[in-house]
């Protein structure tokens, strides 16, 4: 007779062996009016443009739009983005995936365009040029938008944690991944990791994310899936978060951070020393920011707290630009925000520039957790 397992042999149990209700499928409708909206483009030039610096989420969206579009009969799709490819784990996707990407500033340097399409994101890159006169064909997204988004086909859920899980959606619904066919791996490897970093690491994710997983985990390269997973951490961003360290400024259960002056190809260790310090047991909610490339003010939030939306915080905290268009944004547990500082970038004083970009930001942060910022620069670290 055979004894039953223990508990502790059931734990070792490998996970994917455990019983996942099943879901039911999402109604097809979405699908079908993305793929008819994308036909209406037959023979056309689409732009897919990314906003931003390209992360696993876009980039993956991007692969998958582009192997719909081509099922639908467009007639050329490029993948577009005006910013650097700043981090190690970004740069290694589209290396070991063979992803074609066009760095670009205007829409003009990949020839005639006719439609525009945006991917994780609610609105173009407000450095790309040319966009004018260029109609919005579709955009499909996991953010809040602050006015509702216009296009010929809009997907914008707030239920998800990725836009990859929205694109899952459609490749079942409108061109299934076969684990035989090479392209179809890598699109399915770049979607698994695209859900995992931006649901950091399932952590975060939604009924729907899991559900993608599940769908797409038997096609994905699991090497490559692994290799890409491999976050280490480049000797600039342990040097970025030292500097945070060190400027650590603590207010009951906030704190922020100013790490003065970074690269442009380093700007993603502001995010990753604002996931460090998120970590420390009294606070809550961290902000971390810095002078990047000599252009912008680029910050990242992180937060566990309940209470705090970070697109509304950093919109309160920073405004919007005279287009109208808020400096920062987010969803629920992380945001960003980058603001130009203009003529001043040009000032050959790095430590008179970084005194008043400190200041500002100082007490912009101080303002939203209810301290009025003393006279002059706060200089009090923990």
């Amino acid at each position: 007779m055979t004894s039953k397992p223990s508990p502790s042999q059931k734990m070792t149990d490998p996970v994917r062996r455990l019983p996942v209700p099943a879901a039911a499928a999402p109604p097809p409708e979405r699908a079908r009016a993305f793929a008819d909206t994308l036909a209406e483009a037959k023979g056309k030039h689409v732009l897919i443009a990314l906003r931003g610096h390209p992360d696993p989420d876009g980039i993956a969206s991007a692969m998958a739009q582009a192997h719909i579009a081509q099922r639908c009969g467009v007639g050329q799709t490029t993948i577009g983005y005006c910013h650097e490819l700043s981090h190690r784990e970004n740069r290694a996707l589209v290396k070991l995936l063979g992803v074609e990407l066009r760095k670009i500033k205007s829409v003009k340097d990949v020839g005639n365009v006719d439609f525009l399409s945006f991917v994780d994101a609610y609105d173009v890159d407000p450095d790309l040029a040319d966009t004018d006169g260029i109609e919005v064909l579709t955009i499909v997204d996991h953010h809040r938008a602050p006015t509702p988004p216009k296009a010929r086909f809009v997907d914008l859920r707030l239920d998800v944690g990725a836009t990859a899980t929205i694109f899952v959606e459609y490749l079942e619904q409108l061109a299934p991944l076969d684990s035989e066919v090479e392209d179809d791996q890598r699109i399915a490897t770049a979607l698994m990791h695209g859900l995992s970093t931006d649901t950091d690491d399932f952590m975060l994710a939604r009924a729907g994310d899991f559900r993608a997983a599940a769908e797409i985990i038997e096609v994905c390269d699991r090497d490559l899936l692994a290799d890409l997973s491999r976050r280490l951490i480049a000797p600039s961003a342990m040097d970025v978060m030292a500097r945070a360290l060190a400027s650590l400024v603590v207010r009951r259960n906030f704190a922020m951070a100013g790490i003065g002056f970074v690269s442009e190809g380093d700007r993603d260790t502001i995010a990753q020393a604002a996931d460090f310090l998120v970590r420390r047991e009294d606070i809550d909610t961290v902000v971390v920011y810095g002078v990047v490339g000599d252009r912008f003010i680029e910050g990242s939030l992180r937060t566990h707290s309940p209470s705090v939306d970070p697109s509304a915080w950093l919109e309160q905290a920073f405004g919007y630009d005279d287009k109208g268009r808020p400096y920062g944004g987010g969803r629920r547990d992380k945001g960003g925000f980058r603001i130009p500082i203009g003529f001043l970038g040009r000032s050959t004083d790095r430590a008179q520039l970084w005194t008043l970009v400190e200041h500002a930001m100082r007490s912009a942060l101080l303002r939203m957790v209810g301290d009025e910022p003393a006279t002059g620069v706060l200089v009090q670290t923990v």
